[in-house]
């Protein structure tokens, strides 16, 4: 079993977080419907980007994304950004809109802003050894539900090649698990001629991912709630 087999979700409505281990950058990527704008690297090891001056930050072009998806993220320790429409709207930020972005890539703490009116950011993406954490804030719900509806089928393609994008009904439901924090361990899914079937534990919200990982067994057992998401003839449906 490889850590990345192991999902674990904490959605918090108030935040309009999801804080995860299991979930690689380009995984989060491909689970947006509408794609990525421009990016601002808050922290990272990417040698490819654009430098902005006024900002004392690095940036990545839309049109240049394509390379940072095929990087080694994990190697950069850190990877933090926040996404933004227009390159002019960098020169428009005040001193106050700056210090609280290089607080946020420095600290991951919150200073002030997370979502920034001449950015139009919907996104702020911190993460620490690509796969292992990451915490997101989404400005549209939407997005939100994305991740879940399209994360499941990108993880399965090592047992069926395609998979069809959840309901939004099962998505809600899936946001509604990871409220109290969510265990999805893709390793257990059941194959057959039919279809999938993957086990989820709701396990509550445990902050030490090591701590989830190494005890799954113990917190499997302690579960909750216990439920089955079920792939058959296109369709996913939840089963306790």
């Amino acid at each position: 079993m490889k850590k990345r087999d192991v999902v674990y979700m904490i959605y918090s409505e108030e935040e309009r977080s999801i804080t995860a281990s299991g979930i690689e950058f380009n995984e989060f990527v491909d689970s947006l419907t509408m794609g990525l704008n421009n990016v601002l690297l808050l922290s990272s090891g990417y040698t490819g980007a654009d430098f902005h001056s006024g900002v004392g930050l690095d940036f990545v072009k839309r049109e240049n994304l394509h390379k940072l998806y095929k990087e080694n993220i994990h190697s950069y320790g850190d990877f933090c950004w926040i996404d933004f429409d227009e390159l002019a709207s960098l020169d428009k930020l005040e001193p106050q809109e700056k210090a609280e972005l290089l607080y946020l890539g420095h600290y991951k703490k919150v200073l002030g802003s997370l979502f920034f009116e001449k950015l139009n950011n919907q996104f702020v993406y911190l993460a620490h050894d690509d796969g292992w954490y990451s915490k997101v804030f989404y400005k549209n719900k939407q997005d939100q539900l994305d991740i879940f509806r399209h994360l499941f089928p990108g993880k399965l393609k090592i047992y069926k090649r395609n998979v069809e994008p959840m309901s939004l009904e099962v998505g809600g439901q899936l946001v509604s698990f990871a409220k109290e924090g969510l265990l999805i361990d893709f390793s257990k899914t059941i194959k057959s001629r039919t279809g999938l079937e993957i086990p989820l534990n709701v396990i509550g919200k445990i902050k030490n991912f090591d701590d989830v990982y190494n005890n799954m067994e113990r917190h499997k057992a302690r579960a909750k709630s216990e439920h089955w998401l079920k792939y058959k003839e296109s369709q996913w449906v939840i089963k306790s």
